[in-house]
């Protein structure tokens, strides 16, 4: 059974923590955005889908507040689920250079192939939460446009783990999180049951 290439994890996390703000920065965003979420894949695309990010802009936020401002549950979903904004002018697709990405996601893909269950993925979503953990140490401000409780978190494109507000919390504060739950954009986990984020709830226009 072959074992998690680690060096190859810390070697893309490196990386990342170095190529996000570049890439971000040179995507001339003009526009004041909430969250980055860099954006992962498994098997179910190929072994040159180098993640890439997902910057949502501020206004759709405000746009999400009022449509659904009045369920919290539903409002949640849509603030922090990555599908939700990727509809034309919601938000900033920018790509990462992948010269050097290549190499070693290929050997982490090589590495994923080999194993049966998509659960495998978790060294990696674990690997883009420490890369969030670590940006959002950054000042954005001096990046590029960012709202102040902008927050960057890992985006699961192979819907292995269904979790984004787990990911949100591995790779925020605890006092972001806070600041989110009183806000009203985040229903208190332990209530919560499975069903209530169905993608039959609602549909975005």
């Amino acid at each position: 059974m072959p074992k998690v290439p680690k060096a190859v994890l810390k070697q893309m996390e490196d990386m990342l923590v170095a190529v996000v703000p570049e890439a971000a920065q040179r995507a001339r965003i003009t526009e004041p955005v909430y969250c980055l979420r860099i954006w992962y894949n498994g098997t179910d695309s190929s072994e040159e889908a180098v993640p890439h990010l997902l910057l949502v802009k501020d206004s759709t936020r405000q746009k999400f507040l009022k449509e659904h401002g009045d369920n919290p549950i539903i409002l949640s979903d849509y603030l922090w689920c990555a599908d939700e904004a990727t509809h034309k002018g919601m938000s900033y697709d920018v790509s990462l250079p992948d010269a050097d990405l290549l190499a070693p996601y290929k050997v982490w893909y090589d590495y994923l192939c080999d194993r049966e269950d998509d659960e495998e993925l978790q060294p990696f979503r674990e690997m883009v939460q420490r890369v969030s953990q670590k940006l959002n140490r950054l000042d954005w401000k001096k990046i590029i446009p960012v709202t102040d409780d902008f927050v960057v978190f890992p985006a699961d494109g192979s819907h292995t783990f269904c979790d984004d507000l787990g990911d949100l919390q591995s790779s925020i504060t605890p006092d972001q999180w806070k600041r989110f739950e009183a806000a009203g954009w985040i229903p208190n986990l332990d209530e919560l049951d499975p069903g209530d984020f169905d993608d039959d709830d609602e549909d975005d226009e």
